[in-house]
């Protein structure tokens, strides 16, 4: 059975636990506090580590839950290790990727070995900063003005556990060209008229650290949600910062997670070389890309974990799970919606929008007869508009884990550099005639 080790009181002989507010590891039992170094203790690792599995990638709260990581995985399963608990000599089995395992006898917090070898621990940690009481009533917050969550809410914590993510970090160059047909609007008291104009943007831009996490366990969504991290904060890799917390090394390789990172790295690019292009003189909008070419090239990968706090609640037959960021406090998770408070908001507001452009509408009537039909007719698109787009708005307070597509704050160094910017200048009435002066330049 494989070797577990665990930081000990050195007056005491208790389990040590790092603590966010000083930064020391600490002693529960006789309130001891040790720097960094005082303390120290490699993680177990060796030749003999459990060879890496493959594990599908979860998807939904569910399948989270499921392969939790404070989930008590049963002898024998499918990437299990079974490890000897140094304090109370209790049989612990733990997820083969862990790197700290947490015994259910005696509390004591471990450092095991699991696929731990020397090429995959993190090059860096960022230590926790937000303590669990701080985690909990930020979660708390998080209740707080959401329309659709219904009043009778209140969520029983299940479970909340403090978790080292693993993350691959990844610096990405992108470059590409694109064209575009953009358009003017001419607006009179009865018509709007559009024009349309070519132009074309090159460029290329840098990003740095493009965060994606490496763990087949954690829900996309929510480990991108919770980003920003202040990445040139991390500290290199000690085992002493993750005494007391749940610990991964990535069960993903850089090269599986790679496509992600490549791709919010080109969205990212593709979105913001657009915008250029639609900040043209005299440019409303872009109408129409015609050819767009991206490339990008990675430039270096490296490793770390980040600090989240995990708290899985229940209510009313909902398993939610919530991931507050362990340096920020920033929480996310999706709430369940109260389908007849939805139902009555949406009802209501078409109700109010209507009478209200309805009442509008006959006062005009005896002003002007057309004007008020006009404003009859647009009072019932009103009626269905506005329910819908506030039925959005409530709905997103609802659901905030969603997985990033873009690279977020990731630009390097003078983010988007534009290389080439063209345009015929003239705005014409038809959209072919701008199309073919595309063709004329090569396009």
């Amino acid at each position: 059975m494989p070797k577990a080790s665990t930081y000990q009181c050195p007056n005491c002989n208790g389990v040590l636990r790092f603590d966010p507010a000083s930064g020391h590891l600490v002693c529960d039992f006789c309130g001891g506090s040790f720097e960094q170094g005082e303390v120290e203790k490699d993680i177990p690792v060796s030749a003999e580590a459990v060879e890496r599995q493959d594990v599908a990638h979860v998807k939904t709260v569910d399948e989270f839950l499921e392969r939790a990581p404070w989930a008590a995985l049963a002898d024998g399963q499918a990437g299990a290790v079974a490890y000897s608990c140094p304090a109370c000599g209790a049989h612990v089995v733990a997820d083969q990727a862990a790197v700290t395992a947490a015994c259910l006898y005696c509390g004591n917090n471990m450092l095991v070995s699991g696929i731990a070898n020397a090429g995959n621990v993190p090059q860096k940690v960022l230590p926790f900063a937000v303590t669990r009481e701080q985690a909990e009533a930020r979660m708390r917050e998080h209740f707080e003005h959401k329309w659709y969550l219904s009043r009778r809410f209140d969520a029983s914590l299940e479970h909340m556990q403090g978790v080292y993510v693993p993350y691959h970090l990844y610096d990405v160059d992108v470059r590409g060209r694109a064209s575009y047909i953009g358009y003017h609007e001419d607006h009179d008291d009865e018509h709007t008229s559009k024009s349309y104009n070519a132009m074309k943007r090159a460029g290329h831009a840098s990003f740095e650290k493009i965060p994606v996490d490496g763990s087949s366990k954690m829900p996309d969504g929510h480990m991108d949600a919770i980003a920003p991290f202040s990445l040139d904060a991390m500290r290199d890799f000690s085992s002493s910062y993750v005494a007391g917390y749940l610990t991964e090394v990535p069960d993903e390789t850089a090269e599986e997670c790679l496509p992600r990172a490549e791709e919010r790295a080109r969205n990212s690019f593709e979105q913001d070389l657009r915008a250029d292009a639609a900040a043209e003189k005299r440019v409303d909008g872009i109408d129409e890309v015609v050819l767009q070419e991206t490339s990008s090239e990675v430039k270096g990968v490296s490793s770390c974990v980040l600090p989240v706090w995990l708290m899985h609640c229940a209510w009313d037959e909902h398993q939610m799970l919530f991931a507050v960021n362990g340096e920020t406090g920033k929480c996310v998770g999706d709430l369940p919606i109260d389908r007849k408070r939805r139902v009555l908001t949406i009802v209501a507001l078409a109700v109010v929008t209507f009478v209200v452009m309805l009442l509008v509408s006959a006062a005009m009537q005896s002003v002007d007869a057309e004007k008020g039909r006009g404003v009859f007719i647009g009072g019932i698109i009103l009626a269905v508009i506005v329910p819908l787009i506030a039925d959005g708005i409530f709905r997103g307070q609802m659901k905030t884990a969603v997985e990033a597509k873009t690279a977020g704050m990731s630009y390097a160094g003078e983010g988007l550099v534009v290389t080439e910017r063209w345009s015929t200048g003239k705005f014409y009435m038809r959209k072919s005639k701008a199309r073919s002066k595309l063709e004329e330049e090569g396009v």
